[in-house]
């Protein structure tokens, strides 16, 4: 891993739009886990609530599985990384099983077609998933496709 420090004496000068920068009239979103799914769960096969705060560059989604219920097979050109808050399962990355469980953190490459599969008969599967897409959005470039 890289070490490198960085620190303010690293820049010769700060930038203006630095200086004051503009302070987003949203801190927190509340309640992200909604009691009802809605289109986005439905066009991504499960259930999945978009953190909704106002990042430019990150997003994070909150998702569920249901017992013995994966995702749809899917592929992006933004990277993902994956938490895994409860329940156990695996995701398929290309042509790699990889198993996790809770506690577990799984990265899902640019442009590698992928699925999540919650392995449990009971208990549902929860995640986080951090993702690059609104810095790709922005400038115009994201894409996803669905198998």
């Amino acid at each position: 891993m890289n070490n490198q420090h960085f620190s303010s004496k690293d820049f010769s000068h700060v930038p203006s739009s630095l200086e004051t920068p503009e302070y987003p009239d949203r801190l927190l979103h509340e309640g992200v886990r909604k009691a009802q799914t809605d289109a986005f769960s439905a066009q991504r096969k499960h259930e999945v609530h978009v953190v909704d705060l106002p990042s430019r560059a990150l997003s994070m989604t909150f998702g569920a599985l249901k017992p013995l219920h994966g995702s749809g097979l899917h592929r992006h050109n933004y990277e993902t990384i994956i938490y895994v808050i409860s329940g156990s399962g695996f995701s398929m990355i290309g042509q790699t099983r990889v198993a996790w469980t809770a506690g577990d953190a799984i990265y899902i490459p640019v442009w590698q077609w992928h699925k999540h599969v919650n392995t449990s008969e009971t208990a549902e599967a929860t995640y986080i998933a951090c993702e690059n897409t609104p810095l790709l959005q922005s400038l115009g470039i994201a894409l996803r496709e669905e198998a």
